[in-house]
């Protein structure tokens, strides 16, 4: 057979039930591109068998198929329908008003709902007549996709009003968003819920290929806050049969119910009760433990080691109220080995902590020493001997060996190398090597060593002076705005006062008008209006000078706060300095470092602090023997 093409092609009439099959037919008996043919439908019959015997079917006419809505005879098991369609098959028309609608028809998973989706990129224009058109085009799509047309489509004339407004106000609608229309709806199934137990507290345990596994962490502690989630039980739901788009019927499966809790709750736990679940919440915090078939809270645990070989890294949280304590004591040992990561309320050890191990709390407590390499961060901290880095509140070690420590409050009994940073320092004994930074005090009793630097500053962190940067350039601009401001208000006063008589006079002769009753000149008004106006700018300019000024003095206290609280700091030696050591201030304003080297044995210097000296506008270190 020789290819078709849409000069040799003859339109046909032909009667089927399914129209996209008989398009793929026709192509491919003619050669021809499915794509490339369309249809006009002539006719359209619908059957109905209660029975689902396709001899018992009864046609419903144009006027019954509005009782198909019914939810009730959709639900019958037995009923069926199908369609028989007389159309005319032909070639695509290119000039169709549709052709630059680039539509599809969806559904959702059971396709009891239709929808029409209109993708970006779509163009359409408004004539006489679109509405009807634009409906015959949306059933077209439906029965290609082999849907049932002409009933369960209540929603479809207001989508397309709807739809059609907006591409009458346009004109022309270039569609830039996607746009879905409901065009369809049958009976929607209720799915049916099997029963399933979730342990909400558990960690998730779905493989996730990209993400790094952690064999530190084998959950030895499941952490838990109250009013948390700990155990759900989704309770089995029937479902409710359906209906599809097509006709078909969308039967309804029974729950398989296979999880029913079996276990035992205590009394720290609560069963709140609701149609769809039962779930287990906790009435406070600690963390979860299952014995003998019962879920309890605990908040205290002891354990000999915290290991990769025994309990992995234990996060349970700061906020959850737990405590541990650590048992292992041997000095050759680590009571928490090496990369271990605990985070936890409060933790007590009673010996080592290890390389690389991490430790956050609010409340820490070390018998033994830490590694030069472990981290630990808590509010309140107590510490033997250590030789890593601790950052805290309030900080007690007994002995400092090259550790690093920053917190507010720091006391060390005695300090043998390192780095210290924080408001407040107090020290026992001091060796050699241990560089201090303090912004309020430091204060030694007994001085053993040598080469030690104290530092007192405004600023601690690096955060602080970028913040404290941001500031300044803020005032910068703000300074800026002030002055505008005053020289427009200086430019306008100044007109004023240059025109002080002129004015004056001015007010006289209208004044003169207006008692003898002779019309005031124009120019004279206008003239007035002139400096009334300039005289109400020049009250409103002066109500915003006075606003920029106040946040120019806010803004400028931060730093002159700062500067004017170092000068309460102090440095404080009970003994004498011995060998070099070194003293410095650090300001902000003028940016800059005071240095001194004590000198050591007889010297008046048990007390630096800093003093301006308001006549040179300058600081300078001084020392004294008075302490207080």
């Amino acid at each position: 057979m020789e290819k078709a093409n849409e000069s040799n092609f003859k339109p046909f009439v032909v009667r089927t039930q399914n129209i996209a099959k008989e398009l793929v037919r026709t192509a491919t008996s003619y050669g021809l591109k499915a794509s490339s043919l369309d249809f006009n439908l002539l006719n359209v019959q619908t059957f109905m068998s209660k029975d689902g015997t396709p001899g018992n079917e009864e046609e419903i006419s144009s006027d019954e198929l509005a009782t198909l809505n019914d939810k009730k005879l959709l639900a019958t098991p037995n009923l069926t329908f199908r369609q028989t369609y007389e159309v005319e098959i032909n070639f695509l028309c290119e000039e169709d008003p549709f052709s630059s609608l680039l539509m599809s028809i969806g559904a959702n998973p059971s396709m009891s709902r239709l929808f029409a989706t209109i993708k970006p990129g779509s163009t359409i224009t408004y004539y006489e007549g679109i509405k009807k058109d634009l409906k015959k085009f949306i059933n077209k799509r439906k029965l290609r996709a082999n849907m049932l047309i002409r009933f369960w489509d209540e929603s479809l004339n207001n989508e397309i009003i709807k739809f059609v407004a907006s591409v009458q106000v346009e004109g022309t609608l270039v569609v830039k968003e996607k746009i879905n229309l409901e065009v369809g709806e049958c009976l929607e199934p209720k799915l049916t819920v099997n029963d399933k137990l979730i342990f909400h507290f558990k960690a998730d345990d779905t493989p996730d290929e990209e993400a790094k596994v952690d064999h530190f962490n084998r959950d030895f502690m499941q952490g838990i806050k109250k009013d948390e989630l700990l155990i759900e039980y989704i309770k089995p739901q029937a479902g409710t049969v359906g209906r599809n788009c097509r006709g078909v019927f969308i039967e309804a499966s029974e729950p398989i119910i296979a999880h029913v809790p079996e276990f035992s709750i205590s009394d720290k736990i609560e069963v709140v009760e609701t149609d769809l679940s039962t779930q287990y919440v906790a009435k406070e915090s600690g963390y979860i433990v299952f014995e003998n078939n019962t879920y309890d809270i605990q908040v205290e645990m002891e354990v000999t080691e915290i290991s990769f070989k025994t309990t992995g890294s234990i996060g349970a949280g700061i906020d959850t109220d737990v405590s541990i304590n650590v048992k292992e004591s041997d000095v050759f040992k680590d009571a928490i080995g090496a990369g271990m990561e605990v985070e936890v309320n409060e933790i007590n050890v009673d010996g080592n902590v290890g390389n690389n191990a991490k430790i956050k709390a609010c409340k820490v407590d070390i018998q033994g020493q830490t590694h030069q390499s472990s981290y630990i961060e808590a509010d309140d901290i107590t510490i033997n001997i250590h030789k890593g880095k601790v950052k805290g509140v309030n900080i007690e070690i007994t002995r400092l060996e090259q550790g690093i420590v920053e917190g507010e409050i720091v006391k060390i009994a005695q300090a043998s190398g390192g780095k210290i940073i924080a408001k407040e320092v107090y020290i026992d004994t001091i060796s050699s090597h241990v560089d201090i930074i303090a912004r309020d005090k430091i204060e030694i009793k007994n001085f053993k060593g040598e080469e030690n630097s104290f530092t007192i500053t405004p600023i601690l962190y690096e955060d602080e002076l970028e913040g404290l940067s941001d500031t300044d350039e803020e005032l910068i601009l703000q300074e800026r705005v002030v002055r505008s401001i005053k020289e427009e208000i200086d430019t306008k006063q100044k007109v004023l006062d240059d025109n002080a008589r002129a004015i004056s006079d001015l007010k006289k002769r209208l004044a003169h008008y207006k008692a003898s009753g002779t019309k005031t000149p124009g120019a004279f008004i206008v003239k007035l209006k002139e400096f009334q106006n300039l005289q109400i700018q020049l009250v409103s300019l002066n109500d915003e000078y006075m606003q920029a000024k106040t946040k120019m003095g806010l803004l400028s206290q931060g730093t002159k706060r700062l500067q004017e609280d170092i000068l309460k700091s102090k440095i404080i030696n009970h003994d004498e300095y011995k060998g070099h050591n070194e003293i410095r201030f650090r300001i902000l304003d003028p940016e800059q470092e005071l240095y001194y080297v004590p000198r050591g044995t007889g010297a008046n210097e048990r007390c630096f602090v800093l003093k301006y000296d308001e006549d040179n506008e300058t600081y300078e270190i001084s020392s004294s023997e008075e302490i207080s």
